[in-house]
């Protein structure tokens, strides 16, 4: 054993990782450690980074509305990525902006019609933005840029 507590092998005990873990273990109200913690979410996969980043937004088609921007184009498989500036708040604030953001893109991505890569600009008064209103914003982008599967029509 090291001074830390782990073996010279690399390998953690039972106890080491209960005592100092690696901080990926999450526990539920009882203390008892949950399997698999984080069975939803916005996977890894579908992180749209580097230059196809810039790209999108370079070549993409936009919408606006008054929270965000969305720049779009078609792709192969579906990737997205959020953008929130500085001039929005501190970390804090952005931070939740992005996990906001991410949540809306998670929950109506069953709703597009082809894979495409897509771009979220925050702007100012996102910050005041909860998850319903972030959906509801984003449908009717993807509405505008045809990018639903089921068109849905209004009757009046």
């Amino acid at each position: 054993m090291t001074a830390r507590g782990i073996p010279k092998d690399g390998v953690k005990t039972a106890a080491s990782r209960r005592n100092g873990g690696n901080g990926h273990d999450r526990k539920n109200g009882d203390g008892a450690v949950l399997a698999n913690a984080k069975t939803q979410g916005f996977p890894s996969g579908d992180h749209l980074a580097g230059m196809d980043f810039l790209r999108v937004m370079a070549k993409g088609e936009k919408k606006s509305c008054p929270s965000f921007h969305l720049y779009f184009m078609p792709a192969d498989e579906f990737q997205a990525g959020v953008c929130v500036s500085r001039r929005l708040g501190g970390a804090v604030v952005r931070n939740r902006i992005k996990r906001v953001l991410r949540e809306a893109i998670r929950m109506t991505r069953s709703d597009l019609c082809k894979p495409c890569h897509l771009v979220l600009v925050a702007r100012l008064g996102a910050d005041r933005l909860d998850l319903e209103q972030a959906q509801s914003s984003l449908t009717e982008l993807y509405t505008s840029a045809r990018l639903l599967a089921i068109e849905t029509t209004v009757m009046s």
